[in-house]
């Protein structure tokens, strides 16, 4: 099992496929898979009410949800509602569009907005992170060496602001994941396990079937605190995404 106090959960983009087709269906798939926690990007289409039976019913646990920029600056209060009624723990915002952090001025202002959600989710008794990709660790063109991540983290109240470390996008951003996690102890409340497959394309595999050193990172993440591990790929088998996550569940709880 997970070395964590808690299992492992699965980010439900990974099976985005066929959740569109039938998403009660795909979650049952999952638990019937052995999944015992789920972090939502969406939540199908179903009431939340509904979308909460069915995961006692299944029992799985839920350790967050995405919840994309547009939400937190139209529905915040809604959407942080919905989450804690589906018992999450931690709403993550998962992506920046380019516009909105292509230049100093942009990191800084994502940063204060970036404050005033995690104040909002704390208020409503969540915990609130922001998800990176490779981009974060670029130079920004005026920020005079430092990249976009330095200034979230400089920037931002630890207090209220976490990140959830994907440890493939912070290989592909030249970023020794272990390192990163341990650097940024007390502030790594998640973590997106996903694998880093071959050159040249180095594209994401399932956890434990590429190159990343699991022992070093799944330790660097508990000695920094990591709550909750979460199985992730965003270029699933797209035969059977399904299969993917349940071979990543299984790779990271031997």
């Amino acid at each position: 099992m997970s070395h964590r106090d808690n299992p492992i959960a699965i980010q439900l983009y990974t099976v985005r496929a066929p959740a569109s087709q039938d998403f009660p269906g795909t979650l049952r798939k999952l638990a019937a898979g052995g999944a015992k926690a789920v972090e939502f990007a969406g939540y199908g289409g179903m009431p939340v009410p509904e979308l909460k039976e069915l995961l006692q019913e299944l029992g799985l646990r839920v350790s967050g949800a995405h919840i994309p920029i547009p939400m937190w600056e139209s529905n915040t209060e809604q959407s942080l509602a919905d989450l804690k009624a589906l018992g999450g723990e931690y709403a993550v915002v998962p992506w920046v569009p380019e516009e909105r952090r292509n230049s100093l001025e942009a990191a800084r202002t994502l940063a204060a907005s970036l404050d005033v959600w995690g104040s909002a989710a704390r208020n409503a008794g969540l915990g609130f992170a922001y998800h990176h990709h490779a981009f974060e660790f670029d130079p920004l063109p005026d920020g005079n060496g430092a990249t976009l991540f330095d200034i979230l983290v400089q920037e931002t109240d630890p207090a209220l602001v976490g990140f959830e470390i994907d440890v493939y996008w912070a290989a592909r951003g030249g970023v020794d994941p272990a390192h990163l996690l341990r650097e940024l102890n007390g502030r790594v409340p998640l973590m997106h396990l996903k694998d880093l497959g071959p050159a040249p394309e180095r594209i994401d595999v399932p956890a434990g079937t590429g190159e990343l050193d699991w022992a070093d990172i799944r330790a660097a993440g508990q000695e920094a605190g990591v709550r909750w591990e979460i199985v992730e790929q965003d270029n699933p088998n797209p035969d059977d995404p399904v299969a993917d996550t349940l071979l990543a569940l299984r790779n990271m709880e031997a």
